[in-house]
């Protein structure tokens, strides 16, 4: 009889936290927000993924009537800054400016993440997409695509290329080449985009795998030669540029690099769908739309069940890619 009354009581335990759970999300959204909020950013202040999120708070914080801090957290891919907003209390009061790093490739690239991108973050809106180019400075200006690649093929180990770090999408990308190209292009990790790109017109570098928005000044003053978009289709923003698809090489297409915003798993559906209003109407303003095109990027706004099953297929598909370059890091 005493098992049988631990259990009822126990029942009823669960059912009145039920209630009470049921009961306290509504009553939170209709206070939310009465503090400031919080966008964490896992990468250094001055990136794309920065000017972004600072772009965002400006105009959420108009919206909501409560102050947005951009607090950068960069280190380890952007793992570090990942975790810290995966811990977060599910209020509302924490964002997250995610993307293909975090929430897609780094689950295959790393051996022991601190947060895990499905169970712990509630989806919001993607935010921008980005394709990768195959570019080189001033040293294969004059050739063609299939120029370029006999001349690199030629070169063997003596060729090499650039990226934003190992396990970055630049560092992944140029792999992919050599393994799709024949090439054996030497790895040249760098802490970051700007110093690789330093080298690549400094002439010390032969090629890189660069986002089209960090190159793009650099190809309009003829600084950057790009010899080809690794997407399946055109980028909106150099729209003559051949797909690799195009020029031959279907297995080099990667897509686009994307950011999207997200917040804590358990944040109360109203306020889940309060901030995806906020977000998309202030990422489809003119404002927004002008400034980021205009710098490369495409925008690309989603509801949270559109970002959820993106995510998904992005996290299978750069896993799949990286199994196969067999890259690994601890």
């Amino acid at each position: 009889m005493q098992l049988n009354m631990g259990l009822v009581n126990m029942g009823l335990a669960g059912f009145l936290l039920t209630v009470l759970s049921a009961l306290t999300g509504p009553a939170a959204a209709q206070t939310w927000p009465d503090h400031p909020l919080h966008l964490i950013v896992p990468f250094p202040a001055g990136g794309s993924a920065d000017v972004q999120s600072r772009v965002i708070a400006e105009g959420l914080a108009a919206a909501l009537g409560q102050p947005v801090v951009v607090d950068n957290r960069p280190g380890a891919g952007g793992n570090i800054g990942a975790a810290e907003a995966a811990h977060a209390k599910p209020d509302g009061y924490t964002l997250f400016m995610a993307t293909t790093g975090t929430h897609a490739s780094n689950q295959s690239l790393y051996k022991d993440l601190q947060f895990d991108p499905v169970r712990d973050f509630a989806p919001l809106t993607l935010v921008t997409l980005n394709p990768q180019l195959i570019v080189s400075g001033a040293k294969y200006r004059d050739l063609a695509f299939g120029g370029l690649i006999e001349k690199l093929k030629a070169a063997g180990t003596s060729a090499n290329f650039g990226s934003s770090g190992i396990g970055s999408a630049t560092h992944i990308a140029g792999e992919l080449f050599n393994r799709e190209t024949g090439s054996a292009l030497v790895h040249v990790p760098y802490r970051g985009q700007g110093p690789a790109l330093n080298d690549l017109l400094g002439g010390r570098l032969d090629v890189m795998f660069p986002l089209v928005a960090d190159v793009f000044p650099l190809i309009q003053s003829g600084q950057v030669k790009p010899f080809a978009v690794m997407n399946e289709g055109h980028s909106k923003a150099l729209p003559n540029i051949s797909t690799t698809a195009e020029l031959g090489y279907p297995k080099l297409a990667l897509n686009s690099i994307w950011t999207a915003l997200y917040t804590n798993a358990g944040t109360p559906q109203p306020i889940v769908e309060r901030l995806n209003r906020e977000l998309v109407r202030i990422i489809a303003t003119r404002s927004f739309v002008e400034r980021f095109e205009a710098a490369g990027y495409e925008i690309k706004t989603s509801s949270p069940e559109e970002l959820r099953a993106f995510a998904a297929a992005e996290t299978a598909r750069w896993g799949a890619i990286i199994r196969n370059l067999n890259i690994r890091l601890e």
